[in-house]
């Protein structure tokens, strides 16, 4: 399997794509690419050392991980004898769209996690 950034021609990859050689299996993960870029990919089969012709080119942009939120803010109140807690943060920076957001917390120093689900 080969990758790049790219296009090469839909069958031929580009000398210099990068290559992934000896997956066993009928599918791979591709690590260490950059966020919100463009990759081509091209698979072919080797059987007796011999290597067959590459696929038809497909391509995929990778996603792009919104920045850490940097500012957060906790007010606590009570209201009707009930505790509560009024969580408000800042937007992070991104080129994509948030979609919604997701808040996670444990209770003392409980090892366990939860996601708050209003």
């Amino acid at each position: 399997m080969r990758y790049s950034t790219s296009s090469g021609t839909t069958t031929e990859p580009p000398s210099g794509a990068s290559t992934q050689s000896g997956i066993a299996g009928t599918s791979t993960t591709l690590s260490g690419l950059t966020q919100g870029t463009m990759y081509y990919i091209w698979v072919s089969a080797v059987s007796s050392d011999v290597q067959g012709p590459y696929s038809i080119r497909v391509s995929e942009t990778t996603f792009e991980v919104p920045q850490r939120i940097s500012s957060v803010d906790v007010n606590r109140t009570i209201t009707e004898d009930q505790p509560l807690l009024t969580v408000a943060w800042s937007t992070p920076s991104s080129d994509r769209t948030i979609q919604h957001y997701q808040v996670d917390y444990r209770v003392g120093t409980s090892a366990s996690w939860s996601t708050w689900s209003p």
